[in-house]
């Protein structure tokens, strides 16, 4: 329908409206021209906005529709506010399936998407920007929840799916940021096991032990969700980007980190006077110390710091003596 006839629609359907049978006083031929017209100039401005909105969601860039979806829904609240002045239900519903239903489905199909390139976009930013980064977990579990949220919707209201490109976007922005979040907390287990120049060394055992199994956690995580990225070529960057270097760290720093846990252990037995249980447990340290020299042999792998070493020697020496005095 076009702009001139659905004006005089809307203004023929007033002015025969039951008001005027009833003895209610009717609404000013002017009164409602300029609601109608007002109604109509709102919404052919909202027409153009969606126009190039579905330009963007043709284009597949989430970038573009994310840029034009605020302004899409501030033009839709005008012209909501505006053709609910028009006299006559009738009317408004008119002016509401021509106007505003189709722009409802197309912000309805992307809505899901915005909110999670947005908070992606939000996680990429501060974990690139902040040192301590406290949300990481609560903002990726939020990310998690809107997709499962998003496909309840879609299968429900049976919406043509977006281009793939969208979602390939989606995916590629949630392994990068968990890439970078694992990255940082690689460098942070490397702080505690190596040594750098022109820096005071910060290594040590137990805050080693510490942040290994959040280096272990957050390479799943990541690993995970790399393999959602469709294209191939993003998966293998990625990859090796963000995962490598960190298997390498975990090759380094296992069996020593093992030992570590197995004297832990052992302690532990002493002192609930387990001792029989302590020997046979720390009986098993010297082929943890075998590995570790045999992994890095085999992978080429720097040996951890010599503080490290040192540390664990020290650890070995005193339980040693605590059990032969036993």
């Amino acid at each position: 329908m076009s702009k001139k006839m659905l004006l005089i629609g809307i203004t023929a359907a007033i002015f025969i409206s039951p008001l005027a049978n009833a003895g209610l006083p009717a609404p000013s031929a002017a009164a409602v021209s300029t609601q109608s017209k007002e109604a109509v100039r709102q919404g052919e401005s909202l027409l153009k906005k969606l126009a190039l909105f579905k330009e963007a969601i043709s284009s597949g860039s989430i970038e573009k529709i994310e840029s034009l979806y605020d302004g899409l829904a501030k033009q839709r609240y005008i012209a909501e506010k505006s053709i609910a002045r028009v006299s006559g239900a009738s009317n408004r519903s008119i002016l509401l399936s021509s106007y505003i239903r189709p722009v409802e489905i197309e912000m309805e199909r992307t809505g899901y998407e915005v909110s999670e390139y947005r908070l992606l976009a939000s996680i990429i930013y501060q974990i690139s920007s902040e040192v301590n980064y406290k949300q990481y977990d609560i903002d990726m579990a939020k990310a998690e929840r809107l997709k499962k949220r998003k496909e309840v919707m879609k299968s429900a209201r049976n919406y043509e799916p977006l281009p793939g490109k969208i979602n390939e976007e989606l995916r590629y922005m949630e392994a990068y940021a968990s890439g970078i979040n694992l990255a940082l907390n690689n460098y942070t287990l490397s702080i505690y096991v190596d040594t750098f120049p022109d820096m005071e060394p910060l290594t040590e055992l137990h805050q080693a032990n510490l942040t290994y199994d959040k280096v272990i956690q957050y390479l799943r995580q990541t690993e995970g969700k790399i393999g959602l990225v469709p294209n191939k070529k993003y998966r293998m960057a990625l990859l090796e980007g963000s995962v490598t270097p960190v298997k390498i760290m975990i090759e380094r720093t296992k069996y020593e980190i093992s030992q570590y846990r197995l004297m832990n252990r052992v302690s532990e037995l002493i002192d609930a006077g387990e001792i029989e249980e302590a020997k046979t447990q720390f009986r098993k340290l010297e082929g943890l110390k075998t590995r570790a020299a045999a992994i890095k042999e085999a992978g080429g792998y720097e040996p951890l710091a010599k503080a490290i070493r040192d540390e664990l020697l020290a650890y070995e020496t005193d339980l040693k003596a605590v059990l032969e005095g036993k």
